[in-house]
């Protein structure tokens, strides 16, 4: 009788982060526009890609991917809703270069969103981002993302 070979699966990583994003929503260096603007209380849409940094914003806070997707207005009672669909794609100057995260979610500027999967060293990801406004001025949105994420390194 001929020897089964098997492989037993990795063990998964859990990792804690805080990151930061910048929301530029007219004028120099904007990134998001509204692509659809319903007429209705709901429907409006607009597509993004948030630079995503390792600190606040300054000089030394380092751009280490992109927040990229879509948000459509999903309510305005009792609050403004968001749903969106986001990836979050880690580049030159991170340790996760080339991985993704892939978010999802209902919620308020301040409010929590899913992670549903991940690519990379990432693979297999799950868990939540925490969203925080740190600052609104002008026209310019600067949030705090709190991460916390299972994945199965590959």
């Amino acid at each position: 009788m001929a020897p089964h070979s098997y492989s037993i699966a990795p063990v998964q990583s859990e990792l804690n982060m805080t990151l930061y994003n910048k929301e530029v929503y007219g004028g120099r260096g904007t990134n998001g526009v509204t692509t659809l603007v319903n007429r209705g209380p709901i429907g409006t849409t607009w597509v993004f890609s948030w630079p995503v940094t390792d600190g606040p914003a300054g000089a030394d806070a380092n751009v280490v991917g992109h927040l990229q997707g879509t948000g459509v207005q999903v309510a305005t009672y009792p609050d403004y809703m968001w749903h969106y669909s986001l990836g979050l794609v880690f580049g030159q100057g991170s340790r996760f270069n080339g991985s993704t995260l892939q978010i999802q979610g209902t919620s308020k500027i301040n409010g929590e969103w899913s992670i549903v999967g991940g690519t990379g060293e990432l693979a297999m990801a799950k868990g939540t981002v925490r969203r925080t406004e740190v600052s609104y001025t002008g026209n310019i949105r600067i949030s705090e993302l709190n991460i916390h994420v299972l994945y199965t390194p590959m």
